[in-house]
């Protein structure tokens, strides 16, 4: 897709005027994206899925156009899931937010030593990330795993670029100075 292109789920007219076949279009459309929201944020509850299009979908005749349907509908997430976590005081231990961190590499031929000291660094690193506050968890799994440049973060967050540099380094300080405390 070049750049002058606009998905066809970007365009708001594909579900308006909001009707049932409308509705269930979105939900197909953007489910997944949601889904892998929540997971990051670990606010996986369908309760917060539904929260958020019960949400977006009251909102969306009167989206504006201001921004794209990923967008906005990523806002709405981002909101529905802090409140989620907010209101129950925890994380769930369900799943680490960077997956990758815990992955062992797929060479077969790495002695059981290793593999122990990559289990570890991994477990390592998933403790250091519930440390964080779930906003800056976000960031990073953003920044680095959906490889977001920084305005495009900033954009998506509705922030100001200087606080998502900000963010992100007192994110990654703490995550160092968590993991050399466990080394």
């Amino acid at each position: 897709m070049s750049d002058g292109q606009v998905e066809a789920r970007e365009l708001p007219g594909r579900y308006l005027p909001l009707d049932r076949r409308r509705a269930a279009l979105f939900l197909d459309d953007w489910e997944a994206t949601v889904r892998g929201q929540l997971r990051r944020l670990r606010a996986e509850e369908e309760a917060v899925l539904y929260r958020v299009f019960d949400r977006a979908l009251g909102a969306l005749p009167r989206f504006r156009g201001e921004s794209r349907i990923s967008t906005w509908l990523y806002r709405i997430t981002y909101r529905e899931a802090l409140r989620h976590l907010e209101r129950t005081k925890r994380l769930s231990l369900r799943e680490a937010p960077l997956e990758a961190a815990a992955a062992l590499p797929a060479d077969d031929d790495l002695d059981p030593e290793r593999m122990l000291e990559h289990r570890e660094n991994g477990a390592a690193v998933a403790r250091a990330l519930d440390l964080l506050d779930p906003r800056d968890r976000e960031l990073l799994a953003l920044r680095y795993l959906e490889d977001l440049k920084l305005q495009e973060l900033a954009d998506r967050l509705d922030m100001p670029l200087g606080t998502v540099k900000v963010r992100i380094h007192r994110a990654l300080k703490l995550l160092r100075r968590e993991l050399d405390a466990d080394a």
